[in-house]
């Protein structure tokens, strides 16, 4: 199935491993030329060498970026128009803040999570949509977890914050529709990420028992009984980049396996 993505420019965050990268690699595969962010350079050139050698060294630009930093998402744009000449799909992607109780995080800890998650959607968003605008065409999409459905134990600045990106979303997609551009919100449940895996760790290590023994219980309560893999959050994000849904935006769209218990 060709996605009509070929040849296109996409800005993708927090892409030099798990689901960021797979979204990255599979768009590059599809031909669409990529450019990949994330704050250490060595991670960022080790997964510029994956993806360039699963597609072309002149469809990649890797950029060591904190995008968390409106100077930087403007200097991201930038360097990406100076490469590529375009910017058609954008892919906002930044780690989760620490966990916390809700009663006891201060001030500090909610605006650094609002700045982490919330702001740096909208500002990189801001700084695209002309260019999007111009073309009449354009993907946005913003990975953020299914907690915003279901929340977690202790993920409350996660939750909350990717909340605000949801509410924002929907808004933008009324205003954008008429531009050609979609607005997107995918929901990963329990993917096999580094993340994941420190978090289960974490928590075995706090309970005193085996982390892959907790792993396996996560997967038995899963209706698919197993894990989500990253390349399957990548298919499902190049799918919304492409030609083939065009008709879809304002949605938030589960990756779970089953695991969410909603009717709607």
């Amino acid at each position: 199935m060709d996605l009509g993505i070929k040849g296109r420019a996409a800005i993708v965050g927090g892409s030099s491993r798990g689901m960021g990268k797979s979204a990255a690699l599979t768009l590059a595969r599809e031909g669409a030329s990529v450019v990949i962010c994330s704050r250490t350079e060595a991670d960022i050139r080790k997964a510029e060498k994956e993806i360039a050698a699963a597609s072309s060294p002149k469809q990649v630009l890797a950029l060591a970026a904190d995008l968390t930093k409106p100077d930087v998402i403007k200097s991201v744009v930038r360097q990406t128009l100076g490469r590529f000449g375009r910017i058609d799909i954008l892919v906002n992607n930044v780690g989760g803040p620490p966990p916390g109780q809700p009663s006891q995080l201060t001030d500090e800890q909610w605006y650094a999570a609002l700045e982490q998650n919330f702001l740096s959607a909208v500002r990189m968003t801001r700084e695209v949509l002309p260019h999007m605008k111009e073309r009449k065409w354009g993907r946005v999409i913003n990975l953020l977890s299914n907690a915003v459905r279901q929340p977690v134990l202790d993920l409350v600045l996660s939750t909350s914050s990717r909340l605000a990106v949801v509410g924002y979303a929907k808004m933008l997609s009324n205003e954008v529709s008429q531009f050609g551009i979609t607005v997107n919100n995918v929901l990963p449940g329990q993917v096999l990420t580094d993340r994941m895996t420190s978090l289960y760790g974490k928590m075995a290590k706090e309970q005193g028992r085996d982390m892959q023994a907790m792993m396996d219980e996560a997967a038995g309560r899963i209706p698919m009984r197993r894990l989500g893999r990253p390349e399957e959050m990548g298919d499902l994000i190049a799918f919304l980049a492409s030609d083939r849904a065009s008709y879809i935006t304002g949605q938030s769209i589960s990756l779970d396996g089953g695991a969410l218990q909603a009717v709607i």
